[in-house]
């Protein structure tokens, strides 16, 4: 009986310093990727041709999803309704299609949303985001 006990306590350790280790990547990917996203506000978007040509002029978005991802499908009704707005123009790419566009565009995770303004990023959700968020990013 101590033996198993000991073999308990010991795999109760591994468990909470794995458990450790995986919160604490995990912050410090969302610090990298907080301060990544406020290095690119303001800089013009990697590409400006093709389907990405529609966002010189106005406000946009980039908006980057699976099809295989939970949150993403969530996220298909509010920017369905965004790009049927006339002020907002959505380029959604597939990651699973395009993985080379999500590397030059510097993806993490999915979904992303990356709003522009004439051409300029003007701001990046990681993650699902609001309608309310959105537009409020977007000033509409």
């Amino acid at each position: 009986m101590d033996t198993a006990i000991k073999i308990f306590y010991y795999v109760a350790r591994v468990f909470f310093f794995l458990a450790f280790i995986y919160l604490v990547l995990v912050i410090l990917l969302r610090i990298y990727w907080n301060f990544k996203s406020k290095r690119m506000r303001g800089k013009p978007l990697p590409l400006l041709d093709g389907e990405f040509s529609r966002l010189k002029k106005g406000k946009g978005m980039v908006y980057f999803f699976s099809p295989t991802c939970k949150p993403c499908k969530e996220m298909e009704p509010i920017i369905k309704k965004l790009s049927r707005d006339a002020k907002i123009k959505v380029v959604r790419v597939d990651v699973n299609k395009k993985p080379e566009l999500a590397r030059k565009f510097g993806v993490l995770a999915t979904p992303c949303e990356i709003l522009t303004k004439d051409g300029k990023i003007v701001k990046i959700f990681l993650g699902p985001a609001t309608e309310g968020d959105i537009r409020k990013a977007l000033e509409l």
